[in-house]
């Protein structure tokens, strides 16, 4: 058997395997016999043709092909031994000649993470302040949330505030832009991200129902279809109807309608849980910090087999929010002027991204020794049995019982631990742990190995975190949950928000005020990868629209 190697970019080698012709012909006999018996050849009893009246009947391709899958995984193996390839993945065989066979085949190597010395990585965190401003800005969110849309008693020029439903087309000198087209949509006047470019925004105040208007712009040159960025558009809008809302005064009575007994209670919630988001949004911004430092000095290779995989997971992910949309993937990607193919490789740099920060994280979480045992779990079970009585406390156990929720709980304990440690170093708390020797293999190679043995466990593609305690069972997941923090920064393409008229319902509910107290299913607008905003609420960020 001689094989020709040919290493590639992406953790993957090209095997070119010349079969002995001995190995070839002891295949084809092999081959012969199981088919002869399943041919009906004229002229022959089934199973008595000789074997070339087989090779005539089906082709010898045929026969070959079967021969080659008989000899194919042990000839594989046996190449990648002799090659001393550490294999995470094989893909499919090529048959490039028929004489001599040779047969090609692309191996996958496990991802290589090896770190640098992170002990002087130093990221302070933000310091966090609420003022009274944002406070109040929340307060009339509440109120604009819980008062009803209705049509103004006399016919008025729109003002800012108001929703507006109207018809839009915009026309470049290409044709009609048909991203922009609109039907009775819904948009407020004076909101960020409201569904229609910003210019047509602008200009529907002191505009009246029935009137028309052509709004100028030149689209950005980022804008979405590259054909048109810097072209010149010309956007048609015509009102439909608007409608406006009464807030309720800022008062007890107001105050208990959303739960709290006065308005003092209220503000202070509102500012504890500004506080709390603000604070959570400051360590993100400190994690992500720290992170790319640690990657930036990191030698890091990853197959694209792993990055294929996480594109599979963004875009499964995207299907599912759609989804909830009352959209599909089909519509998104038209609507966007994308196919598949497009979205996939606008999205892989960030698909990357997100493996090569999970599996830096494991590998951190391995060199620091970070680890979750079966007593961390069972403290962390007692200190929330500790809240319950009575029924309640027997329906408690029977849920934190369960395998599910203990490893539920073995993620959350790992993370706090992984960002508590992440951070200490940040900030000089706490020491790092001594950077390794170089070795000849790296963890993150060695576990990959093991995995591709063990098959792949739940919560992700990359292969598993270092062998510290029992951090294997958890890390993984909690490495990518962490690798996300901050990934609201992010947004590579459109926002996913339907132009429907089912949109006005959503419009005229809670919003996003309603969040902050916990007491509502409001839109955060907070961008995914693929720059979709997660929630539905208003419509916002209208696919291929300039802002």
């Amino acid at each position: 058997m001689n094989i020709t190697r040919e290493d590639m970019p992406g953790r993957q080698v090209a095997l070119t395997i010349e079969l002995d012709p001995d190995t070839v012909n002891s295949a084809l006999d092999r081959a012969y016999r199981q088919m002869v018996n399943q041919v009906n050849i004229p002229g022959y009893r089934r199973g008595k043709a000789p074997r070339h009246m087989l090779e005539r009947y089906v082709g010898t391709e045929m026969l070959t092909e079967r021969a080659v899958k008989n000899i194919l995984p042990q000839a594989v193996q046996d190449a990648i031994s002799d090659q001393k390839i550490d294999a995470l993945d094989v893909g499919d065989v090529e048959i490039v000649s028929m004489d001599p066979l040779q047969v090609k085949v692309i191996v996958v190597q496990p991802p290589v993470i090896e770190l640098a010395d992170y002990s002087s990585v130093r990221v302070e965190r933000d310091l966090v302040e609420i003022t009274e401003e944002q406070v109040d800005q929340v307060l009339t969110e509440l109120r604009r949330e819980s008062a009803p849309w209705q049509e103004p008693a006399d016919p008025r020029p729109i003002r800012e505030g108001d929703m507006v439903y109207l018809n839009l087309e915009g026309f470049t000198t290409e044709g009609a832009l048909e991203e922009a087209a609109r039907e009775n949509f819904p948009t407020i006047v004076g909101v960020a991200r409201a569904g229609v470019p910003e210019p047509v925004n602008v200009a529907l105040t002191d505009m009246s129902v029935g009137e028309e208007k052509d709004i100028a712009e030149t689209l950005p040159e980022d804008y979405l279809n590259e054909a048109l960025r810097g072209k010149d558009v010309t956007y048609h809008v015509t009102v439909l109807s608007i409608k406006s809302q009464d807030l309720p005064e800022l008062d007890d009575e107001f105050a208990k309608k959303v739960g709290y007994d006065t308005v003092d209670i209220l503000r202070t919630a509102v500012r504890d849980n500004l506080e709390q988001r603000a604070t959570e949004a400051a360590e993100s911004r400190q994690v992500n910090t720290a992170m790319d430092q640690i990657i930036e000095s990191a030698n890091v290779d990853v197959p694209n087999m792993m990055v294929n995989e996480e594109l599979d997971g963004m875009l499964k992910s995207l299907e599912s929010r759609l989804k909830e949309q009352r959209l599909n993937l089909r519509q998104y990607l038209t609507y966007n002027g994308l196919t598949e193919a497009e979205w996939r490789q606008a999205n892989s740099e960030r698909a990357r991204e997100r493996v090569v920060s999970n599996l830096v994280l494991q590998e951190f979480a391995r060199r620091e020794g970070i680890a979750v045992e079966d007593a961390d779990v069972d403290a962390e079970i007692n200190q929330i049995l500790g809240r319950f009585e009575g029924e309640e406390l027997t329906q408690a156990q029977e849920v934190l019982t369960t395998d599910e929720a203990r490893h539920d709980l073995m993620d959350r304990l790992f993370q706090q631990k992984l960002l508590e440690r992440l951070t200490g170093i940040a900030e000089g708390r706490i020491e790092a742990a001594p950077a390794p020797a170089a070795e000849s293999e790296t963890a993150v190679e060695a576990e990959a190995s093991e995995t591709s043995e063990e098959g792949a466990s739940e919560g992700s593609n990359a292969p598993k975190a270092g062998k510290a305690g029992k951090a294997g069972k958890g890390s993984k997941k909690a490495a990518a949950q962490i690798a996300e923090v901050g990934a609201s920064d992010d947004a590579e393409t459109a926002s996913t928000d339907a132009t429907t008229n089912a949109v006005a319902t959503d419009l005229e509910v809670a919003g996003g005020a309603a969040e902050v107290l916990g007491t509502g299913d409001v839109d955060t607008h907070s961008p995914n990868e693929t720059g979709e905003a997660e929630g539905g609420g208003t419509p916002a960020d209208a696919p291929g629209l300039s802002k």
